[in-house]
């Protein structure tokens, strides 16, 4: 079995679960099976499953599989039954929020209790998740939190009861994870990990292989994977750090795009690491279908982009350069969708530069090569992509691109002059304004005429042909064979 292995899944979700579904869609058309590991507590799990169009024979949540009646039959063909949720909140005389009693859609029954202190530190009443109490019939598994500094609040001391037929404790999460690989592996065993996130979950698989077992570990890289050398030392990036100090222990390394890969083996040859084949390169995702060049009206510069709206992505910034555009004659339009916390700051940008008529929040997409048909170009301005699943979407759609010239994903996607324009940029704070004003260059660079427009939109079709699903697939099943006749 092949196990794509993941904390959690939501109704909004990174480019590292965007990366799983489009993954899961290659390996359905190549017949080929594969299970998704949530190790997360997941109330709604099977609400955003389903949502997510993934079957439930394709997914395993650690607390479903703790407490099902039947744990074998639950990994090899998923829940049975989906059970609506449901919450109930107690508040105490303070109006403070005491207890959550949760139905949750794995059909167990979920109780936290919170605590409430007074912190000297900060003059001010703390409320926080104390206890927990996982239910199903006479299934149970419990704990209790412990603020632990630095590595912040800690699952200890759990009790897990009547889990095919006996009770074990285990003091840390760390320790029940292990547990349960220990628990997969005899029923998958010699199964193939492809790892997208976790650092708890690398170290149980790597302990589970040296113990003897015969898995396969694949890492996948979702994000740049070093912050700088600082004389002949690399700060990795923390999220990595534990799979390059273990990279004897994986099968392969997968990057999205070329350029990391030959940045990663430039990187790793300088402290001395000799296993650079092991470093390798997978589009994260493809092209189903490529679609015609398109022509630009020569009227409206319709703007579109799409991600989680979060402060990262710099959803302002574009905001701004709408303003810059609209400012110098060009009749440009934004339409943004995702969604995030940084919408009130979205919100008010739009609001502060009286945009409102000509920009829209657009909400979460859930078909976002569709969405983005009706639109002229695609604009982001992010400084970091592992890949940029919304470039390949855009591409897809054979749109223009307009975007920082980041790592890794812009400057794999997007060639300049050939299906879009790249602005320079600078990280610093003090850089903004001259950033905004870069992009928005790039960006009306994309509609100085409509002979150009078009040449741009022949290079998206160009591009993507270099991304078909079939090609990513051939890829796929190449390194799974490599890994699988490893001694």
């Amino acid at each position: 079995m092949i196990f794509f292995v993941n904390k959690a899944i939501g109704h909004g979700n990174s480019g590292v679960e965007h990366a799983q579904f489009y993954r899961a869609d290659i390996f359905r058309q190549a017949h080929q099976p594969f299970k998704m590991i949530y190790s997360d507590l997941l109330p709604k799990l099977h609400e955003h499953a389903a949502e997510w169009h993934l079957q439930e024979s394709e997914v395993i949540g650690l607390y479903d599989y703790f407490l099902s009646d039947d744990p074998d039959d639950y990994l090899r063909n998923g829940l049975r039954e989906v059970s609506e949720y449901h919450e109930e909140v107690l508040w105490d005389q303070t109006h403070t929020q005491r207890r959550f009693d949760r139905q949750t859609t794995g059909g167990y029954f979920e109780t936290i209790q919170r605590v409430k202190r007074y912190s000297d530190e900060r003059k001010l009443y703390l409320v926080d998740d104390d206890r927990v109490i996982l239910t199903n019939g006479n299934h149970k598994i419990m704990w209790h939190y412990r603020d632990s500094g630095s590595r912040k609040k800690q699952a200890v001391s759990i009790r897990l009861f009547n889990f095919k037929g006996r009770d074990y404790f285990f003091q840390t999460y760390e320790a029940l994870v292990m547990f349960f690989y220990e628990q997969l592996n005899q029923t998958y065993p010699n199964s193939l990990y492809i790892i997208d996130r976790g650092q708890e979950h690398e170290e149980a698989l790597i302990h589970l292989k040296r113990q003897g077992a015969g898995v396969k570990l694949l890492d996948v890289v979702h994000a740049a994977h070093l912050a700088q050398f600082e004389g002949a030392h690399p700060l990795w990036n923390n999220y990595y750090q534990y799979m390059f100090d273990h990279l004897d222990d994986m099968s392969a390394v997968i990057n999205a795009t070329e350029v990391q890969t030959q940045a990663m083996k430039a990187d790793l040859s300088r402290v001395g690491q000799k296993q650079l084949d092991k470093i390798t390169t997978i589009p994260v995702g493809g092209v189903e279908t490529v679609m015609p060049a398109r022509h630009w009206s020569g009227k409206e510069a319709r703007f579109v982009t799409a991600s989680r709206l979060h402060p990262e992505k710099h959803i302002t910034q574009i905001v701004s350069a709408i303003k810059l555009l609209r400012d110098q004659g060009l009749n440009a339009t934004l339409t943004i969708y995702g969604d995030g916390g940084d919408i009130p700051h979205i919100k008010k940008s739009i609001s502060e530069l009286k945009l409102q008529k000509f920009v829209t929040l657009a909400g979460l997409s859930q078909h976002v090569i569709d969405d983005l048909k009706q639109y002229d170009a695609f604009v982001s301005a992010s400084y970091s992509e592992g890949f940029g699943l919304t470039y390949i979407e855009a591409i897809s759609d054979a749109l223009p691109i307009a975007t920082y010239a980041n790592f890794f994903g812009a400057q794999e996607l997007v060639k300049e002059g050939l299906n879009g324009h790249l602005a320079t940029f600078e990280r610093h704070q003090d850089a903004t304004e001259k950033n905004v004003v870069q992009l928005s260059q790039a960006m009306a660079a994309v509609f100085q005429s409509t002979a150009h427009y078009a040449d741009l939109s022949r290079g998206a079709e160009a591009v993507a042909k270099k991304y078909q699903t079939q090609e990513i697939a051939k890829k796929w099943s190449a390194l799974i064979r490599r890994v699988n006749h490893e001694s």
